[in-house]
């Protein structure tokens, strides 16, 4: 980013993209009370891209200018071609990074993102506390998320947690910090929820009061500054 010479940041005008997110699929395993998916997902299902289609997608954006590429979905690991999108990504000259949810993260599947040049992965998590993740997620998935993130930093990547907040996790924030610490996170990812999509529908359970939005903020700047 520029800067004026006072140090105020100057305005950047960007004539090209830089990032490209590719929602290869809304398929998911999960079913979160927080998720933009549109309600009607299961109507898109049967119309997603191929892989060639995706392919050239990634080679058009490339050409724009996009530098980084986003795997995402829904959950993208439900595709059996994320390994031919990792390859070709790297051959285009992308920064690639896989969202996932951790559900199908393999340690067969993770080698071959290795060695087809991914450069780094989001794993998505909800909570410190099973019950909330079980709930919020309508799945059993704590536990796998914890073995998930083990084997990403196993792998010697780059780990970016991403945790949407909510009313039901708000009030957890300084533990949920506390967690991805200890789970070795290079990166926290602290998301306000998309009010759209099934995340609008829910939107009346899902709002966090001033007070936790208050409490959360302060929680957060306390532990920036810790880690410096």
């Amino acid at each position: 980013m520029a800067t004026q010479n006072n140090g105020v940041a100057a305005s950047v005008t960007h004539t090209q993209p830089l990032w490209l997110l590719a929602e290869v699929t809304y398929r998911c395993p999960l079913h979160c009370a927080f998720c933009y998916n549109p309600t009607d997902y299961d109507k898109h299902t049967q119309n997603e891209l191929s892989t060639e289609q995706w392919i050239n997608v990634l080679r058009d954006a490339r050409k724009l200018g996009a530098l980084q590429l986003g795997i995402s979905g829904g959950e993208p690991l439900l595709r059996d071609d994320i390994e031919e999108i990792v390859v070709e990504a790297k051959k285009l000259g992308y920064y690639s990074n896989l969202i996932t949810s951790g559900v199908g993260l393999t340690e067969k599947r993770i080698q071959a993102f290795k060695e087809g040049g991914l450069d780094h992965i989001q794993l998505s998590m909800h909570d410190i506390t099973e019950e909330i993740n079980n709930f919020i997620t309508n799945t059993k998935t704590f536990e796998l998320k914890k073995k998930v993130a083990a084997m990403i930093k196993s792998h010697g990547y780059p780990m970016v947690l991403n945790v949407v907040i909510h009313r039901y996790n708000i009030g957890h924030i300084k533990e949920i910090l506390d967690m991805a610490e200890a789970l070795g996170a290079d990166y926290v990812e602290l998301a306000n929820t998309q009010y759209y999509g099934w995340s609008l529908v829910n939107r009346n359970q899902l709002m966090p009061t001033k007070e936790q939005i208050d409490y959360a903020e302060k929680v957060t700047n306390e532990f920036r500054e810790k880690i410096g």
